[in-house]
């Protein structure tokens, strides 16, 4: 039996782009955004909403050394060797700039005074695993390892000295010790202890409460600290817009092995504590467990690859990508009951198209719960949500980097056969085409992103075959569903030049994988016109010319744009770019990636590349590319077994067959892959 975590680097995309250099088409592509991938290595569970990981400071997460990024020709780094300065929870993993970054409850072990835990410590024998994270600090010589459950993160800290502390900063949160401008302060904070082994905690980030139970059953003495000096009085402390680190030290009299059990809760005191005072197992089993829930997840999919290394890569990427979103059922901040609860689209934008039609694919009860979460959501808020974190522009604010993204992800989830109320939801989506952000689409607001048009009119046309579908009235959806046709230039063949693109231009938006392909290659001139814009996008003609370039999967924009290729004869294009892609833009190691990891979209991109599909969001469609895997095996969420092969070598495929019967246009829907069975792709040199 194949042990999957084994071929983890929990490590992958954590640091700076560091890739092959690229050849032939490759070559002429243009990054944009960061050289980094901003990945965590923190100890988690798949979708996990608890993280564990060393605070080094650097953003994203919180992990690695580097200060805000923004562009490839800015990476502004600090230090020559990452320092850690505790171990923080919740942690994003692989967004660019969302403006809410967590790091909570920074703990750190340490001797000496209080002042001690906010000491950078040199990081010596670094070690990650799926669900495990350690190393020790060189000056302390201290080791910390971390592992999580469902609901707890442990801690267990080695100390070969007497008279060691366990600090844990209250007030901690984004990046303490980057700058004022990249963290964020409590607006109301109380520390509670219950006895000289536990405190409880609450505090309201970006308006919305946290509450933190702690427990430590092999502390000597518990004591409040402020400003990192203890205060005398015992009991509690209350705070309301402070800027200063305040918090616990739990300390401990003999030298040994030290364990401190924590978690958070966004609903009560009660349910934190009793999540901690419940987990009763060791941290070896609670280790092991994660393990096993790792191997069960990673297992979803078993492939044969052409090297060792390449199942490495492959697993890496596939690790990555199951990390968000985060599970907080029970946990709403936005409705009362007891419901499904996802958090952390940071953006939705970033992983619609690659992420969560694997989810959909693959993990059937994560997948009901985003559907339920997105329908509630609407319902409490009044639009769907396209940025979803544990802040109250969640629902105070709306970002526009693109529309009704949620209603692409129903969609895909539809055809999928993911349990939902779609009725429930296609109503909630009539509250959302209508929501006060959506004026342009109405012409209440002159338009100034025309890409908003097409995604809320294509999103409008998948949930109008949603209603024919359940037997319901479509006309309140057929009626924008074309809208997306006035904001094709005729003359360029590309969307309109002028408006505001979101990191792109005309160009990058003028290739998405449309609903009517058709209309749309005809709007451009027929194929062999589509088919030469696509040719300068990609490198093909005027190489040295980047002002019209593909990204190079360095950022989300354009990441579908290759299969724009199926609809106009460029299958051998098709299959040189997503062969490029697995070649040169992904590699091994913490620089392994090509940008942002955004949540697991960029991730989820290589393991469909990889695995010779595509997925269209919003489209029963999937598309065959280039299979860099001599076979894989998924097991799809409703217990059926698919089964893709390659024949033949080379990189281009030219024929394909689906249960034995030949797919001409090498493509199928994505209800049909779902019942599974076995899918042959033929190629050649």
């Amino acid at each position: 039996m194949s042990n999957y975590i084994n071929d983890v680097d929990v490590f992958l995309g954590t640091g700076i782009v560091d890739l092959p250099k690229p050849e032939g088409i490759a070559s002429t592509w243009h990054f944009i955004k960061a050289i980094t991938g901003n990945n965590t290595p923190a100890a988690i569970l798949p979708f996990g909403k608890i993280s564990a990981c060393a605070y080094t400071g650097g953003y994203s997460s919180g992990y690695g050394h580097r200060y805000v990024n923004c562009d490839p020709l800015g990476l502004r780094t600090f230090g020559k060797e990452l320092k850690c300065r505790g171990f923080s929870h919740l942690h994003q993993h692989g967004t660019g700039t969302i403006g809410v970054y967590y790091n909570y409850f920074l703990t750190t072990p340490h001797y000496g005074d209080t002042w001690e835990a906010n000491y950078p410590y040199g990081m010596d024998g670094e070690v990650a695993t799926p669900g495990y994270y350690g190393v020790k600090l060189r000056e302390s010589g201290i080791k910390a390892e971390l592992t999580v459950s469902k609901k707890v993160a442990v801690h267990r800290y080695e100390f070969t000295e007497k008279d060691g502390s366990i600090s844990i900063d209250v007030n901690a949160a984004g990046f303490p010790h980057r700058g004022a401008d990249m963290r964020c302060y409590s607006e109301k904070s109380v520390i509670r202890i219950l006895s000289k082994t536990e405190f409880e905690a609450m505090i309201v980030m970006q308006e919305i409460p946290i509450y933190f139970y702690a427990k430590c059953d092999d502390a000597d003495n518990i004591v409040l600290w402020d400003d990192y000096c203890h205060v005398k009085r015992e009991g509690e402390l209350t705070f309301e817009n402070v800027k200063q680190r305040y918090g616990v030290s739990f300390e401990f009299s003999t030298p040994g092995k030290k364990e401190i059990r924590l978690s958070l809760s966004l609903k009560s005191f009660e349910n934190a504590r009793e999540d901690v005072l419940s987990e009763t197992r060791s941290f070896d089993e609670i280790k092991e467990d994660a393990e096993k829930i790792w191997e069960e997840h990673l297992g979803k999919i078993e492939v044969e690859a052409p090297t060792e290394r390449d199942k490495k890569i492959f697993y890496s990427n596939f690790y990555h990508s199951l990390i968000k979103p985060s599970d907080f059922s029970g946990e709403s901040f936005l409705y009362d009951d007891q419901e499904d609860f996802i958090l952390d689209f940071a953006t939705l934008w970033d992983i619609y198209k690659t992420q969560t039609p694997l989810i959909f694919i693959l993990y059937p009860e994560m997948s009901e719960k985003i559907i339920s979460t997105f329908t509630r959501f609407c319902e409490a808020v009044g639009n769907m949500p396209h940025r979803h974190v544990i802040s109250s522009m969640t629902y105070k604010t709306y970002d526009k980097q693109a529309l009704m993204l949620a209603e692409h992800c129903a969609y895909d989830a539809f055809v999928r056969n993911v349990k939902a109320d779609y009725k429930r939801f296609i109503e909630a989506a009539k509250v959302d085409m209508y929501a006060k952000h959506m004026g342009e689409l109405h012409g209440r607001e002159p338009v100034t992103h025309p890409s908003h048009i097409v995604d809320a009119a294509e999103a409008c046309g998948a949930m109008a075959e949603v209603c024919r579908a359940l037997g319901i009235d479509d006309s309140e959806f057929t009626k924008f569903e074309n809208a997306w046709k006035e904001y094709i230039d005729k003359e360029t063949g590309l969307m309109p030049k002028g408006y505001s693109y979101y990191e792109g231009s005309e160009w990058n938006f003028s290739f998405r994988p449309m609903r009517d392909m058709e209309e749309r290659i005809n709007l451009a001139g027929g194929k062999e016109k589509f088919k030469a814009l696509l040719d300068k996008f990609f490198g093909y003609i005027d190489p040295e010319d980047v002002s019209a370039r593909f990204e190079g999967y360095n950022n989300e924009t354009d990441l579908e744009a290759p299969a724009a290729y199926h609809f106009c004869g460029g299958q051998k294009e098709l299959c040189e770019i997503t062969n490029a892609c697995v070649k040169y833009m992904f590699t091994e190691g913490r620089g392994g990636i090509p940008g942002n990891n955004d949540s697991g979209g960029t991730t989820a991109t290589y393991m469909w590349n990889a695995l010779g599909l595509f997925p269209l969001s919003g489209q029963d469609k999937v598309i065959i590319t280039s299979p860099l895997m001599l076979k894989s095996v998924w097991h799809l969420s409703n217990g059926k077994t698919l089964t893709v092969k390659r024949e033949g070598e080379g990189i281009y495929s030219y024929k394909a067959t689906f249960n034995g019967k030949e797919l001409p246009d090498l493509e199928l829907k994505a209800s049909e892959l779902q019942e599974g069975g076995e899918l042959i792709i033929y190629m050649h040199e």
